[in-house]
């Protein structure tokens, strides 16, 4: 009988195959290990992997969901698949679905009643994109006061950024001009080469004149400098950060779509 981290093993090594595409739920796994459960059916070369986290270990989803006792994330190659993963979700308690797919949607619609709450949009980089840094910004693994007070307005806290920047695992870019920040942004590991660029944030005088762009920009840069793989997740209703993100040359590869059951 394989063993619980054998069981884990295998259920990250299919989802590895795909990373862009499963990266929520390799990210789940890997932040909230002691809070997830995993179910994964295989039929021949199709697969379907179930992500069920306890809200009570996401900060996001405690504030965001408190009515939710679990969030389910689903990756599936095909419906027969995903109906075999219900089974694992209690009907008894509130769920919030995570789903990237239209056929999940239908499948799981199926067995709980619906009700859409939000959904966010995710762009990598174009292989073919070259990024080249400001020369006024600078990569750095820490960050000012201001900075990261400016963090903490995006709901990134110190107490989970400054261990993530010592241990080499996130840098920031922040454009500060007189010792004010203009604009700054994190880039922080999800899962093994796959980073993401987020907490973009420019103060309300300082909008609208390029910052944000710069400070991406070098960001990306420094990715790719580094030959991580670069990842953007943006709400679907902030769309100044979405105009931010095609404006630098990033491409919307996933859309990840979330329904409440109560």
């Amino acid at each position: 009988m394989a063993s619980e981290a054998d069981s884990l093993l295998e259920v990250v090594g299919r989802l590895d195959r795909q990373p862009l595409r499963n990266i929520v739920l390799l990210k789940h796994i890997e932040a909230f290990r002691e809070h997830v459960s995993l179910a994964q059916v295989s039929d021949g070369r199709d697969t379907a992997t179930l992500v069920l986290l306890n809200t009570t270990g996401s900060p996001y989803d405690r504030e965001t969901y408190p009515q939710a006792a679990l969030a389910a994330l689903i990756s599936s190659d095909h419906p027969r698949l995903t109906r075999r993963l219900l089974g694992s979700v209690p009907a008894e308690r509130n769920v919030v679905f995570k789903l990237a797919s239209d056929n999940d949607r239908d499948v799981v619609g199926e067995h709980f009643p619906l009700s859409r709450a939000t959904s966010f949009l995710s762009f990598p980089v174009d292989e073919r994109a070259a990024f080249v840094a400001d020369e006024q910004v600078p990569v750095s693994m820490s960050a000012s006061d201001r900075v990261l007070r400016l963090f903490e307005s995006q709901g990134h806290p110190r107490d989970w950024l400054l261990p993530l920047l010592a241990s080499g695992r996130a840098f920031a870019c922040a454009l500060e001009l007189d010792g004010e920040p203009r604009s700054a942004c994190l880039a922080f590991e999800n899962h093994r080469q796959i980073w993401e660029v987020g907490g973009v944030v420019t103060p309300m005088p300082h909008r609208g004149r390029g910052f944000a762009a710069r400070v991406v920009r070098t960001a990306l840069a420094e990715l790719q400098r580094r030959k991580l793989v670069a990842r953007y997740q943006v709400n679907e209703d902030n769309l100044p950060s979405i105009r931010l993100a095609t404006s630098v040359g990033l491409r919307q590869f996933l859309q990840l779509t979330h329904f409440r059951t109560w």
